[in-house]
């Protein structure tokens, strides 16, 4: 049985774009003959079977790979960015795309296709949002530039990272560090021993070797206290070590979830994701350890006696575990469910944690419009939230993908196409590999 690519399934479901536009459309990543191109929800090709990878991005336009060139597409196939660069990044607002030449200099193009400036830096990190400052480095030192190549200011520093939210990027100048507001001015000095970006309003910063929390205007707001800082604030919480133990923290630096977990990640939509390793024993390496010990033998333990076992699992704002650390792996949530594995097998949890479809399944696959794929080692099977039959796949279905714009990708004879909630083939089967339907937004391509 042939399985979906996931570097495809990826490309086609993890970058869904918003629909604030009037003319956002469902397009798919398909591939053919080692090929990929785009088609509509018709079958109909919008950008030929001519590129060696495509991936939707989030701002709504198609990154393409050729050879070993990169470029960008709009939806409607009409090249924004040449495709003739290495590589291509994407900064957090995504009205920039910067680029990597295959002599390792970067550049920077606009949105609707506008190079802004030409591949000739050694690095490009901070952009504002209207492209007018930019933060490049030309051999070891970093300056803020307009968007014309002038320079900004007569500042130099020894790193510049990406613009926050808050307009501020950070900055390393002589050995310290501090924040650079829009146009490179110097907001807060560097004074700190460290310092990480800006998020939810508060920066981390380290002074005489423990991490506090300052605001815009450098003034601390939680004072120096903390170890570590695991992560910035998100949904008004930070993962650190503090005095009080590890765990999660509010404004105020009080500690309001404590979680001494190996690893506590940010909260995104509510929950956060947390892993923890926990110990079982090898019973016949330390039964001959015993016999070696018990005949006269000296020596240390072997080492894997005690079996390292990562356990990972999902907690909610109240420190409540909506999904135990039982799981061998989670996936991220997607249409508010997480997909789980524990002993080979998937399930799926919700994000409330009132839904719990425990594992039972050879594999699954993410949920999209209410219901996911499974297959359960008889055949393939839809089934909603709370893992209810939904209905049967055909016989002749040897593998399938998420649901999205009520069509589901699925794989017969080895060829994949897209079938309605009526069990109908709306795009026959014919393509090598086919991810979901996302809205891409047909206005990227047509701003210029």
């Amino acid at each position: 049985m042939r399985l979906l690519k996931k570097s495809l399934l990826a490309a086609a479901i993890m970058f869904i774009c918003g629909s604030s536009s009037l003319y956002a459309k469902p397009l798919a990543v398909v591939q053919e003959s080692n090929l990929c191109g785009v088609i509509d929800n018709q079958g109909s090709l919008i950008v030929p079977l001519s590129y060696d990878r495509i991936v939707p991005w989030s701002n709504g336009a198609l990154m393409v790979k050729k050879g070993d060139n990169c470029g960008v597409l709009g939806p409607d196939g009409r090249i924004i960015v040449p495709i003739e660069y290495l590589n291509i990044l994407i900064p957090s607002h995504g009205n920039t795309y910067l680029v990597e030449n295959n002599e390792a200099h970067w550049g920077a193009y606009s949105a609707d296709g506008r190079m802004i400036l030409p591949a000739v830096y050694d690095e490009i990190t901070a952009t504002d949002k209207k492209n007018t400052c930019f933060a490049v480095r030309q051999g070891t030192v970093w300056k803020f530039i307009h968007g014309d190549d002038t320079a900004a200011n007569n500042e130099a520093f020894d790193y510049i990272g990406e613009f926050s939210e808050e307009g501020l990027s950070v900055v390393r100048q002589k050995g310290k560090w501090g924040y650079a507001a829009l146009q490179g001015k110097i907001a807060i000095s560097p004074q700190f021993e460290s310092a990480q970006n800006f998020s939810g309003g508060l920066a981390a910063v380290k002074q005489q070797g423990k991490w506090g929390f300052i605001d815009e205007h450098g003034i601390f707001k939680i004072k120096p206290q903390f170890a570590e800082v695991y992560s910035g604030f998100s949904e008004g919480l930070a993962a650190v070590q503090s005095p009080n133990g590890k765990g999660y923290i509010d404004k105020h630096g009080n500690l309001l979830i404590p979680r001494d977990s190996r690893y506590i990640g940010p909260f995104k939509n509510g929950v956060a994701e947390i892993r923890e390793v926990k110990k079982k024993l090898n019973v016949w390496s330390s039964l001959a350890y015993g016999a070696s010990i018990a005949l006269g033998g000296i020596g240390l333990p072997p080492k894997d006696a005690l079996k390292s076992n990562e356990k990972r699992g999902f907690i909610n704002r109240q420190g409540k575990e909506v999904a135990s650390t039982s799981y061998d792996e989670v996936l991220p949530f997607t249409d508010d469910m997480a997909l789980v594995r524990k002993d080979k097998k998937w399930g799926a949890v919700s994000m409330d944690g009132k839904n719990i479809i425990r594992p039972m399944y050879l594999a699954m696959r993410p949920f999209g419009d209410g219901m996911a794929a499974a297959y359960t080692g008889s055949g393939w099977q839809l089934i909603d939230k709370t893992g209810q039959l939904v209905k049967y796949l055909p016989d002749s279905i040897t593998d399938a993908g998420v649901l999205s714009e009520g069509l589901l990708p699925v794989c017969t004879g080895e060829k994949w196409g897209y079938m309605n909630m009526a069990g109908d083939f709306v795009v026959a089967p014919r393509f090598m590999q086919a991810g979901s339907f996302v809205d891409l937004v047909e206005a990227v391509g047509n701003n210029r």
